[in-house]
């Protein structure tokens, strides 16, 4: 079993090396030896052992239960489970994953590093409308995981608690960094997870335009089982070309609540 090296005051982990003599991350099996939790690539202390913290979080309001660092929240009975997050509104809830992220509105609901996430319902774990955006880079006619903000393994996951559908637009900027060429690919999408399984039932082209020279630029979006089940995004380039990205998936859901 690989040493812990340290933890800090989020709860994210560190390992000791091979050598010995630095750290590492570690895998999702060193983390889940110690019956931690293992997301986007990080691992991390279970919620119940990360003790609450007012003091470097800013909390306006009554009923808030706040943990992690650099926090904001305004309103009342807001969750803020990770860190590096804004809540304003009422009965907010952002899971640990969400770092980075901002929920507004009443019984909205974050589980996915750097979402944006709105609703009005009056019932909880039942809808909201989301914004998550990608960025990545392509240098060859290789598929090429693109992942939220560029950061490594934080993708759109689902929630496997509940049934849920999916209705989301697809909108990709692309960017030759060498010949400025540039080019847009869109696409309707809509997806389902029920009886534990992540099924999609329509991909569908919008738009696709740009300059004739990144024509080939290829967006593509597959179910994925996982732990738990995510949506996969990659992007297919042009060998000799280094074209960045910047992809936003916007996300209409209602869950079983």
């Amino acid at each position: 079993m690989r040493k812990i090296s340290s933890i800090d005051n989020k709860g994210r982990i560190l390992f000791v090396d091979d050598k010995g003599t630095g750290t590492t991350v570690g895998t999702k099996k060193d983390c889940e030896q110690y019956g931690y939790i293992f997301s986007n690539g990080q691992c991390r202390l279970p919620q119940n052992k990360i003790q609450n913290n007012t003091e470097i979080n800013c909390i306006k309001g009554k009923g808030m239960f706040v943990k992690g660092v650099n926090n904001t929240t305004l309103g009342h009975t807001n969750t803020i489970k990770g860190s590096n997050a804004i809540s304003i509104g009422s009965n907010n809830v952002t899971e640990i994953q969400g770092e980075n992220s901002v929920a507004l509105g009443n019984n909205t609901y974050i589980q996915n590093y750097g979402e944006l996430s709105f609703s009005n319902s009056v019932n909880t774990n039942r809808s909201k409308f989301s914004i998550i955006n990608y960025e990545g880079t392509t240098t060859n006619d290789t598929a090429t995981e693109l992942f939220i903000g560029g950061f490594n393994n934080a993708r759109f996951t689902i929630n496997e608690d509940y049934e849920s559908v999916f209705y989301i637009e697809l909108r990709a900027v692309c960017l030759d960094s060498t010949n400025n060429e540039a080019a847009l690919r869109s696409r309707l999408l809509l997806y389902k997870y029920v009886n534990s399984t992540l099924t999609e039932l329509l991909d569908s082209d919008y738009l696709n335009t740009g300059d004739s020279a990144l024509t080939a630029v290829n967006i593509t979006v597959a179910p994925v089982a996982g732990t738990p089940d995510y949506i996969e995004v990659k992007a297919t380039g042009i060998t000799g070309k280094t074209i960045n990205y910047s992809l936003t998936l916007m996300i209409n859901e209602v869950r079983n609540g």
